[in-house]
């Protein structure tokens, strides 16, 4: 059965079909379904003639079931393989290095002062001392320069 070209109501009926077949092989009552599920009887009839539900109803019918092993397919977590992890992880700190831009030094064009250098905005702080006058105080440049 191939369910990619089945219609959303097609596959919540079967899954009703299928949930009360599992349900008549255990004969069990929707009274008795719904006292161990925890839901109302309406909410399992409606579930077992394909009406749209919640994945919490949905599991907590299939744990009242005893039937939680239909959905382990879909919570097995994938396992990697470890060379494959190995290149996925290599290829992550590649992408991660940074290029840095400097400054030349001989460039005379630039100035230092100015918020704009090579075409990038740079931050200007000044800082406040409130015991100093306004021409004393200095400018700082930010500087993403490595000058190691």
């Amino acid at each position: 059965m191939n369910t990619n070209n089945m219609t959303e109501i097609e596959i919540l009926q079967k899954i009703g079909t299928r949930m009360r077949e599992i349900r008549l092989e255990q004969n069990m009552k929707q009274k008795e379904l719904a006292e161990k599920s925890g839901l109302s009887m309406f909410s399992i009839s409606q579930m077992e003639t394909g009406h749209n539900t919640s994945v919490q109803s949905l599991v907590q019918v299939l744990k009242a079931l005893n039937r939680l092993d239909m959905i382990e397919p879909f919570l097995k977590e994938k396992e990697i393989d470890p060379a494959t992890l190995a290149r996925f992880i290599q290829s992550q700190q590649l992408q991660r290095k940074r290029v840095s831009r400097s400054i030349s030094d001989n460039d005379s064009s630039s100035d230092v002062d100015s918020p704009f250098v090579d075409g990038f905005q740079r931050s200007i702080i000044k800082p406040y001392f409130s015991d100093e006058d306004e021409d004393s105080s200095y400018s700082m440049v930010a500087d993403d320069s490595n000058e190691d």
